[in-house]
């Protein structure tokens, strides 16, 4: 079972964000691990939810925002409640429109909040407090639009292999539409803030995740792959592996926010790394 692997692709794109954020001078390009977040998050729900119709013929709608409203919700009313306090020892202009920002928070709108306050990822002139909350509102958007999306495909298909290539298909397009979205407004803004943090241009990584999924499933995979499986031995798995972390860490020290080259090419490269890993 390939879950023995999500760990360290977890740890790589938690890793790289810390490094971000506590190292910015020496890790300029850390912020590329979000992606891998996003890639890692797209695989892994297209995977349940596909394997879920496999085994019972539907899939339970119901049930799937469930987990995803207990595994969510709380964790952030909790972050909220207890970072509130702590506002009177920060700057005030942290706390600027603080109603603002809690709404954003509790509505996974912290990317639209940014983009009609003006704010930035890398801003020291317009600071928020929530603002790194920005990638869980892409990633809430993710989860209702396409559990509803293959919802709604599952009650239209006949087999699960069916399914599998509607799934793949639509999620291919979903990915070109956004690709070439941040590709296009990143050439066209005045700002790259704007496609940064919004769901259209930045949920490319998911769909990206989206289409192995339809190939690599958690529990289950399509014979091509289990004759890779068969072919490639211990070393090759690992060298596609460190090739993958080879371009991440490159992204990581050379590459920063503010460059073109990471709204153009960047991100994919980073989502790609995150699926040879």
């Amino acid at each position: 079972m390939r879950i023995k692997w999500f760990s360290l692709i977890r740890i790589t794109g938690l890793l790289l964000v810390l490094l971000y954020h506590f190292f910015q001078t020496i890790f300029p390009g850390g912020f590329f691990g979000v992606d891998v977040f996003f890639t890692f998050s797209g695989f892994l729900i297209t995977s349940l939810l596909l394997e879920e119709f496999g085994k019972a013929r539907q899939i339970d709608l119901l049930g799937f925002f469930k987990r995803r409203f207990y595994r969510i919700v709380p964790p952030v009313v909790l972050m909220v409640l207890v970072t509130m306090p702590f506002t009177f020892l920060v700057r005030q202009d942290y706390v600027a429109g603080i109603g603002g920002q809690i709404a954003g928070v509790l509505g996974f709108m912290t990317n639209f909040y940014e983009m009609l306050t003006g704010g930035s990822y890398e801003s020291q002139f317009i600071p928020h407090l929530f603002v790194h909350n920005w990638s869980l509102a892409v990633e809430v958007h993710y989860y209702i639009l396409w559990g509803l999306a293959v919802w709604f495909l599952s009650k239209r298909s006949k087999s699960s292999s069916q399914l599998r290539g509607i799934v793949f298909l639509l999620s291919a397009g979903a990915f070109i539409i956004s690709f070439f979205s941040m590709f296009i407004g990143s050439l066209m803004a005045s700002s790259y803030s704007s496609v940064y943090f919004s769901s259209l241009t930045h949920v490319y990584p998911f769909f990206l995740g989206s289409i192995l999924a339809t190939v690599v499933g958690v529990r289950q995979t399509s014979d091509l792959v289990k004759q890779f499986d068969r072919m490639w031995d211990l070393r090759q798995n690992l060298l596609v592996f460190a090739a993958g972390l080879l371009v991440l860490l490159l992204l990581t020290f050379f590459v920063k926010f503010t460059y073109l080259f990471a709204y153009l090419f960047g991100f994919l490269l980073a989502s790609l790394a995150a699926v040879t890993m």
